[in-house]
């Protein structure tokens, strides 16, 4: 009888289990299947975050040059304006990217709100993958030292990325990593479903537009 009794405990538990993982299956429709993989890491699914970083650059080049895609200078544009807050993610933000930003959330490990605000839990696996792929070798360099002590923050890393935006457009883990931090973290507490009132600050972003993001 108890040897009945353990099996049909163990059964139920693996009947729960099973449910507990069809749960934590994320359904999305992927709006840009690709046969190319963009994002390479090893033991992690980046599926999600290829689509998010497509996107995330549809978006981008869209907002910013939207008569002739030019992906180094929408994404010189971005940094500068992300890092000081002066995005317009009302204008900037398709409705495509807001349901891949939901289906992120639910991987609740990518999330943490910082010392400084951002929303980006640094010390998820991703991160220590994308350091060591970063092509640019003095931001390489950067980025791994600041996430392997925990220290990743705009402040110690926004003046070096606003140097290095050029080579964004061919290095996808960087893009992965700005994507994440400066769009989908930046977006994250925001609600679309209403408009926002227009604002001095928000005009003044838009006319602005033309004197950012410029590399030495």
């Amino acid at each position: 009888m108890k040897l009945k009794l353990a099996l049909l405990a163990l059964c139920l538990c693996l009947f729960t289990c099973k449910d507990d993982e069809k749960v934590q299956q994320i359904s999305f429709d992927y709006k840009y299947p690709s046969v190319e993989k963009l994002i390479d890491c090893e033991g992690l699914e980046t599926g999600l975050l290829q689509e998010a970083l497509q996107s995330f650059e549809s978006d981008l080049v869209n907002f910013y040059t939207p008569d002739n895609p030019i992906y180094s200078r929408a994404y010189s544009l971005f940094v500068s304006q992300a890092i000081s807050n002066r995005v317009d993610f009302r204008k900037m933000v398709s409705d495509h990217s807001i349901k891949v930003l939901e289906a992120l959330k639910q991987d609740e490990s990518l999330w943490t709100t910082n010392p400084d605000g951002s929303k980006v839990n640094f010390t998820h696996p991703i991160f220590k993958c994308i350091g060591p792929k970063i092509i640019d070798e003095p931001l390489r360099k950067t980025f791994s030292a600041l996430i392997e002590t925990n220290s990743m923050s705009m402040r110690m890393f926004g003046d070096e990325l606003k140097r290095k935006t050029f080579g964004m457009k061919d290095d996808k883990h960087l893009a992965a990593y700005v994507a994440l931090d400066l769009f989908y973290g930046k977006i994250y507490d925001m609600d679309f479903s209403q408009e926002a009132p227009e604002t001095p600050q928000a005009k003044k972003i838009e006319k602005d537009t033309s004197h950012d993001g410029h590399n030495h």
